[in-house]
């Protein structure tokens, strides 16, 4: 059979209600292409013509080498076929599900190296504006071809036919699409967005990982449950950010994903990509536990402190002495001791830099504590129960010249400067997190990675400066 006067018909590949998916040849140039018809038949529905007729103007405006490229689009009417047909460009190279069923097996390299892949393609579609949602990713739509050494070779992303622009969002009947287990909860009410390709690409890699469908894997709280010695911890907590069932918990692009997923960082958080690029600040986090290190840096601890102090005071009564009368000789001597306690701290502690390292720890289920430590000597604990934390709070501080009172009154009462600050509520107390010397970048990346792992908004708290009344004159005035 010939269509269109052009496209001899080799075999047909797939027949699904209403759609039929053709091998063909061009005869004018001879390549072999892939023809998708939509029939007019019982089974034709209004709603699939629009995702065929979606898919035809996707297609006619992507160019992309992992993305089928269009090449025609016309009418059919033969015996036995009545429709529309889609013309694209044949990929000469096996599906993922059927490398699957044949034994192949993936090592963690090789999943990286698609995962990556399969990202650079989603970042394109989802920069072309509006944004190219695919909302149908398993391995039956992923093809490889030329797999070479250790490498996954060349990935192709196929079937748009169920793909969706953010424009084109209709209101009324909701039509879902996607493959069951692996589309996330966010599609079942129509609410696709860019995250939603995420976590079909998750679900597909795990179902690489265990060989299970991910309709039958189990599930916690909505999470799906895999285990595997075959892939590092680092790449397992990838994997459960990209299958967060709830869409604010997962990464918010393909960039962010790939980006966390190149990270050579062992320990970082989920939310790396927040972290200034200059910070010290070091942070491990699995699903049981959270750590953040930090340091805070000073030329004296508080004793080299009181010694500088010391020594500024000695040197100003040796100065008025002689105003006096005076030259008391106990001073030179206890400025001298203090001299050389300083000169010890120069030498002793990393050249006159004191340091307090503090150790945030929060375990799921267990215990919330923070430590300080003056060079390793623990000085200082504190200790509280998870389940009691009950609010995370951010100030981004601010700097104050002009105050109103009730009335709207302009009253000045000097600059007051608030700086940022970040703190976790349990029960009655306040625990800050952080010292003066984190920015304000460093801080809300730990109040979002801390804010993520327990599972609770972070409040953004908006500073009301204290204001001392007016001077009262009793009613005399």
């Amino acid at each position: 059979m010939i269509l269109a006067n052009r496209y001899q018909i080799q075999k047909e590949l797939t027949s699904k209600a209403g759609r039929i998916t053709f091998l063909a040849q061009d005869t004018e140039s001879q390549n072999l292409v892939i023809i998708k018809v939509l029939q007019f038949d019982n089974y034709f529905q209004w709603d699939n013509f629009k995702l065929f007729e979606r898919e035809v103007k996707t297609l006619e405006n992507l160019d992309n080498p992992s993305i089928p490229k269009y090449l025609d689009y016309f009418e059919v009417d033969e015996e036995n076929i009545r429709g529309f047909a889609l013309v694209q460009t044949y990929i000469d190279a096996p599906s993922l599900e059927q490398a699957l069923k044949q034994g192949r097996k993936f090592t963690e390299a090789e999943l990286i190296e698609l995962a990556e892949k399969l990202l650079d393609i989603l970042t394109y579609l989802h920069g072309q504006i509006p944004p190219v949602i695919h909302r149908d990713i398993k391995p039956s739509n992923i093809l490889i071809s030329n797999r070479s050494g250790n490498s996954v070779g060349d990935v192709y992303l196929v079937d748009f036919g169920s793909v969706q622009t953010v424009a084109s969002k209709d209101s009324g009947t909701i039509t879902i699409v996607g493959s069951y287990g692996y589309i996330p909860l966010e599609q079942f009410s129509g609410q696709t967005t860019p995250a939603s390709d995420l976590y079909s690409l998750g679900m597909t890699l795990i179902y690489l990982i265990t060989g299970v469908h991910p309709a039958d894997l189990t599930q916690v709280n909505g999470r799906v449950e895999f285990k595997s010695s075959e892939i590092s911890n680092k790449f397992s907590k990838w994997l459960v950010k990209m299958t967060e069932p709830y869409l604010d918990k997962r990464f918010d692009s393909a960039k962010t994903a790939i980006t966390v997923l190149k990270s050579s960082d062992e320990n970082s958080g989920d939310l790396l990509h927040l972290k200034p690029a200059n910070s010290q600040i070091e942070l491990y986090r699995d699903r049981h536990k959270l750590e953040i290190r930090s340091e805070k840096r000073s030329f004296l601890d508080p004793e080299g402190t009181s010694c500088l102090g010391i020594v500024l005071v000695g040197l100003f009564l040796l100065f008025i002495s002689p105003v006096f009368g005076f030259f008391p000789i106990c001073i030179i001597f206890m400025i001298l001791i203090c001299i050389s306690r300083l000169r010890y701290y120069s030498l002793s502690r990393n050249q006159n830099i004191f340091k307090i390292q503090t150790i945030i720890t929060i375990e799921q289920n267990g215990k919330f504590f923070i430590s300080k430590s003056d060079i390793g000597e623990s000085n200082y604990n504190s200790i509280s129960k998870v389940r009691d934390i009950h609010f995370i709070a951010y100030n981004p501080g601010y700097i104050f010249n002009k105050y109103f009172d009730e009335t709207g009154k302009e009253m000045k009462r000097g600059r007051v400067t608030i700086p940022p600050s970040l703190s976790i509520y349990s029960g009655a107390n306040e625990y800050r997190v952080g010292n003066a010397q984190m920015s304000k970048a460093e801080l809300q990346w730990l109040g979002k990675e801390i804010s993520d792992f327990l599972d609770l908004d972070l409040q953004i708290i908006y500073p009301t400066p204290k204001v001392p009344p007016e001077p009262s004159c009793g009613g005399g005035c």
